[in-house]
């Protein structure tokens, strides 16, 4: 017989609207970023500990909305954690859970986990709720060092994907134009900033970094300029123009364009000049994002995986979710991390002569700046030209999807803790 304390309500709208109570707290931060993650408010009390009946009650409410796609893919991540989520009809409703050659399966699947003591619960969980969906929920585990992050990352993926296949289109989204100007932040002034652009400049002992990052695409894709004494290490290379090709791939994918002018004042380091160039552009990507997300909301997070068949065709994916922390990883599918470091990103010279090393200080000062985690998927081994093109292509692709209108999140960054700081 039905309990009648059973109750659930799901609605598309304002997200911070939550009411969660099972018996147990994982359960219920799970069930949580499921509906943070799809744009939807919550009202869910459940008293027993049937898993499995509580998904299953949760995927038919949501299969109760009008469809808009069929099928969805994404790539779920928690900062150390990530996932790979594929959802496909299936009428009677099946979960495939597989792992990369990093991740133990059955270990992971058996960690204990908050208030768990095994994962098997959230695998009761995710049954039921394919089956209440009549879908097919495939997950690729791929980064595991804490089982919560990765446990949070296969959860936000899949409501990630749930909000594609069945989120209704939202009324069109107006950025603020309203222009801040001449804020100063220690080392950083914000020349101007609004909702489709952000002038920054960083002076430092060593140099001085004008970045314009402009989503209005009012000036040519990028303009790259640097002054200042040669630096040695690209001294008679094309690196510089490589760098160029790199920020095209990365602006044009994102749907921005780029102005950078770097002056060195007395320190002629390619370190300084990409770790730098990386932290400003993503100080002014932070920018313009928060004036979205608190004027008319944005999703806050994104991957280059937009649709099923990315996950069979990108040899190489990323990963962006900006909750105000600093972190970014490379995780190989089938090599193992010291391979990849040495045949991708130490030591290797690219395109002309840019030092993967820099490259990779690139991304982590983009990471910084931004306030960001990014995370790099690496499916196939590829050449290492081929490998870095494709992670600024796709980093881009990320970007353009952190930073889309979504008003069911107006005000609130991707984490439940709805906190940038």
């Amino acid at each position: 017989m039905k309990n009648e304390r059973d109750q659930l309500k799901l609605a598309f709208g304002n997200v911070q609207a939550k009411r969660i109570i099972t018996p147990n707290d994982f359960i219920s931060h799970m069930v949580e970023h499921i509906a943070w993650r799809m744009g939807c408010a919550i009202d869910l009390s459940w008293p027993g500990t049937d898993w499995q009946a509580l998904g299953h009650r949760l995927g038919a409410r949501i299969r109760a909305f009008p469809p808009v796609a069929p099928e969805a893919a994404t790539l779920g991540m928690m900062d150390d954690g990530s996932a790979e989520i594929l959802i496909s009809p299936d009428a009677s409703g099946t979960l495939d859970i597989r792992s990369g050659a990093q991740v133990d399966r059955e270990w992971f699947l058996a960690m204990r986990c908050e208030q768990l003591s095994s994962g098997r619960g959230l695998v009761d969980l995710l049954t039921g709720l394919a089956r209440g969906l009549e879908m097919k929920i495939e997950i690729m585990i791929v980064s595991f060092e804490d089982p919560h992050h990765t446990w949070e990352a296969v959860f936000r993926g899949i409501g990630v994907a749930l909000y594609r296949m069945f989120s209704p289109p939202p009324p069109p989204v107006e950025f603020n134009d309203a222009v801040e100007t001449d804020i100063q932040n220690g080392d950083i002034t914000i020349a101007s900033g609004s909702g489709h652009k952000a002038e920054i400049i960083r002076h430092t002992a060593e140099s001085q970094l004008s970045v314009n990052v402009d989503f209005s695409r009012q000036s040519p894709p990028v303009f790259f300029q640097y002054k200042g004494a040669p630096i040695a290490q690209y001294r008679d290379t094309d690196a510089l123009d490589g760098f160029h090709e790199l920020l095209a791939l990365l602006a044009g994918q994102a749907g921005i364009s780029l102005k950078i002018v770097f002056r060195s004042k007395i320190l002629s380091s390619s370190h300084v000049l990409l770790e730098d160039t990386g932290m400003v552009i993503g100080r002014a990507l932070r920018e313009i994002l928060t004036q979205r997300m608190m004027g008319q909301g944005i999703n806050g997070a994104g991957s280059s995986i937009q649709c099923p068949e990315d996950l069979k065709q990108q040899p190489i994916s990323v990963g962006v979710s900006v909750e105000g922390r600093k972190f970014t990883r490379f995780v190989p599918f089938a090599a193992t991390t010291s391979e990849i470091r040495r045949q991708l990103i130490i030591g290797r010279t690219v395109l002309g002569g840019l030092f993967s090393e820099d490259l990779d200080d690139f991304i982590d000062g983009l990471s910084w700046g931004l306030g960001g985690s990014i995370m790099v998927h690496i499916k196939e081994r590829v050449p290492a030209d081929t490998a870095w093109r494709l992670i600024f292509e796709n980093l881009g692709r990320a970007l353009k999807e952190v930073f889309t209108a979504n008003p069911y999140r107006k005000g609130v960054p991707p984490g439940v803790r709805a906190n940038l700081n």
